[in-house]
């Protein structure tokens, strides 16, 4: 899902798990934004101030070896995300995984050696980095899936949404709703 100007398309949105948020799955429930660290509606907005696109892995690699934002590896990868991958429907199902896998994948690069993250820099966000500046998109893609799935294997993270069913009263009926939830 890319940004559309609400919360629940923000990648600063979580559910009550940590996951990230998508409103199709749990609304009308109110989401975690981690930015103001306080509970929003899906449809509610901050006008974009604090979108923060995908990019789980590259920011959590950058941030553990001091990289800031205007890193040129940051701003290349994250960079071409959002103004390439985004935009074109193509790419729609990578993200959606990458939208499961690429937040657990962080949070346990949180805290694994600070040698096995240079290792990550070096080995795929640097070359991937140069591919995107050599306009050979095809290739850098398909080196941050490389990544993405030797690190998913790695940590044995699944790539499946899983289904949760749950009641709830709504006046004096019940209803089930089933809810999404990346396990």
């Amino acid at each position: 899902m890319s940004y559309n100007g609400k919360c629940g398309s923000c990648a600063n949105f979580e559910d009550k798990d940590g996951n990230p948020f998508n409103p199709r799955w749990s609304y009308p429930a109110k989401g975690y934004c981690t930015w103001y660290r306080c509970y929003y509606f899906p449809d509610e907005s901050c006008d974009g101030r604090h979108y923060r696109p995908r990019g789980y892995i590259t920011t959590m690699v950058c941030r553990r070896l001091g990289l800031d934002k205007e890193h040129e590896v940051y701003k290349t990868i994250i960079g071409f995300q959002k103004d390439v991958m985004e935009k074109d429907k193509q790419y729609e199902k990578a993200l959606e995984t990458y939208d499961i896998v690429g937040p657990k994948i962080s949070k346990e690069l949180e805290t694994e050696d600070i040698d096995v993250v240079q290792k990550i820099y070096d080995t795929f966000l640097t070359p991937v980095t140069e591919l995107i500046k050599e306009n050979k998109g095809d290739q850098a893609i398909f080196k941050y899936k490389q990544m993405v799935e030797i690190l998913r294997g790695h940590y044995n993270i699944s790539k499946e949404k899983t289904v949760k069913f749950k009641q709830i009263n709504i006046g004096d009926k019940l209803k089930v709703l089933a809810i999404k939830k990346n396990i």
